[in-house]
């Protein structure tokens, strides 16, 4: 029951979160932020949350796409269960089991969160939207931070931890390039939406965010294998 809980339900939330999102990509209608013509999803112009739009930018209904997008991003609050069960495995020594414990207390809310991004599209739900949006990315991000040194002060390889390293880095990329960065809602407030922004800083965005999300799923599935390793020594040892 651990190993399904602390190394399975992870693995398949991210697995299923990757089939998803491709599926919801395809059934797309289309339009970006701002081209309302263009045909189709756009892995380098349509952010990861448009999946979810009641109507698209183009205004055409979205009901395929965003039951795709809403199912991976319920299927999340599974992986913050799981997080609920992994603190034990750290107990091996005192420091990595207080980071596991502070982790879950992070991770758990963040996944309620990322339901939330689900259950508030930007396209009706504009500032709740991205609310929810910004809670889950740094409550995830702190999570992550926590488990990160939990490996690192834990007996196995710091391998384990390198791709939250990796998340931090473009995670401190995004906050320097965008700390200056006002949301402005493309559908209710377009002309000043573009006034202010051009598609080279869409993209920019796009991409990075893609890039975090990445990033993300592979430091979770790195963690499990972590994770089972740890499961393998306890049971080991008892």
């Amino acid at each position: 029951m651990t190993r399904f809980w602390c190394v399975h339900i992870p693995r398949i939330a991210s697995a299923y979160y990757i089939f998803a999102v491709i599926i919801a990509m395809l059934l797309y209608p289309g339009g970006n932020h701002i081209e309302l013509d263009q045909v189709g999803y756009s892995f380098h112009k349509n952010f990861l949350s448009e999946l979810g739009f009641h109507k698209t930018m183009s205004g055409d209904l979205n009901f395929f796409s965003s039951f795709f997008w809403n199912t991976a991003m319920y299927m999340l609050l599974l992986q913050g269960i799981a997080f609920l069960f992994i603190p034990s495995l750290f107990r091996v020594n005192r420091y990595s089991f207080i980071f596991a414990c502070l982790g879950t207390l992070f991770m758990f809310p963040a996944c309620v969160f990322f339901v939330g991004v689900a259950l508030t599209p930007g396209d009706i739900y504009f500032d709740a939207h991205l609310f929810t949006t910004t809670m889950a990315f740094n409550l995830y991000s702190v999570a992550i931070l926590f488990y990160v040194l939990a490996f690192l002060f834990s007996p196995l390889s710091n391998y384990y931890a390198s791709g939250g390293v990796l998340l931090f880095i473009a995670v401190g990329v995004y906050a320097y390039y965008l700390g200056d960065f006002q949301p402005i809602d493309a559908i209710n407030d377009r002309v000043r939406f573009l006034e202010t922004y051009t598609m080279d800083f869409l993209i920019f965005n796009v991409v990075l965010q893609k890039v975090m999300i990445i990033l993300m799923i592979t430091t979770i599935i790195m963690f499990t294998f972590g994770l089972d390793k740890l499961i393998g020594k306890k049971n080991a040892n008892d």
